[in-house]
């Protein structure tokens, strides 16, 4: 049985962004610029083709992200692919309050439905990363919608929270209103 063709399946997420507020970016090996980051040169290789994302006017102050999707190198035994779903909220976290974005961090993923906030281990980096499991029997349409909704989750949950992370970042919000604001939240779906 055949089944779906990851480029396909990255070039349908790079055709979701919406034009207005996303730009999207498509790196293979061999088409990577010389210049380019360390870090993306290495992925691809590793990937073999990645997509950069990058997203706008997310959230109510209109913050900036940048999302990176690829898949994991394929293991043939596994009846599953993994897309890597990372979205980088800032590389310029204040170390000042480390320890409050951790409470938030935390407060924030016991309530997101898939995905994690997380921080580097050099505790300068806020994202959000999230693994999709695609079986590989199902054919190109299939996944695509599959990949569809776990995309737009991503992306909402970086537009839910994106406020309070990055407010608590930059001094715009305090550590009691971010959880103020979590735990209104949580009240409004409860």
């Amino acid at each position: 049985m055949e089944g779906f063709s990851t480029d396909y399946i990255l070039e349908r997420i790079a055709n979701m962004e919406d034009g207005e507020n996303s730009q999207s970016d498509f790196f293979q090996i061999g088409m990577v610029k010389e210049d380019a980051p360390e870090d993306l040169k290495d992925l691809v290789a590793l990937a073999g083709t990645v997509i950069g994302m990058d997203y706008a006017d997310l959230g109510e102050n209109g913050y900036d992200a940048y999302g990176v999707y690829s898949f994991l190198p394929d293991n043939e035994n596994d009846p599953c692919r993994t897309l890597s779903i990372v979205i980088t909220l800032t590389d310029q976290v204040d170390s000042v309050g480390i320890y409050d974005m951790y409470q938030v961090i935390n407060q924030i993923n016991v309530r997101i439905p898939c995905g994690a906030f997380v921080l580097s281990d050099d505790e300068k980096t806020l994202y959000y990363k999230n693994y999709v499991q695609l079986p590989k029997a199902l054919d190109n349409e299939a996944t695509t919608q599959n990949v569809g909704v776990r995309v737009f989750d991503s992306v909402a949950c970086i537009t839910d929270w994106i406020d309070v992370l990055m407010g608590l970042n930059d001094g715009s919000m305090s550590y009691d209103d971010c959880i103020n604001r979590i735990q209104t939240f949580a009240e409004s779906i409860d």
